[in-house]
């Protein structure tokens, strides 16, 4: 788990999948909020990128994280 905390494609994929959701939300509320959420998620991939880079830890390309 702490392995992905660190992943910015982790937070990524994360923000991908809560975009498409919004775009499926007809309440302008409930849908401006999920794409808060996304915006929320693309900060944390900034972040882990960012420690990422400080800690010198090689990248690796991941799939997206399977549909639950």
């Amino acid at each position: 788990m702490p392995e992905l905390l660190t992943d910015p494609m982790h937070w990524h994929f994360r923000a991908e999948e809560a975009r498409r959701l919004a775009d499926k939300i007809d309440d302008p509320a409930a849908k401006a909020a999920k794409y808060e959420m996304a915006d929320k998620y693309e900060r944390l991939a900034a972040r882990a990128r960012e420690w990422v880079d400080r800690a010198g830890i090689p990248r690796f390309i991941k799939s997206p994280p399977s549909a639950l």
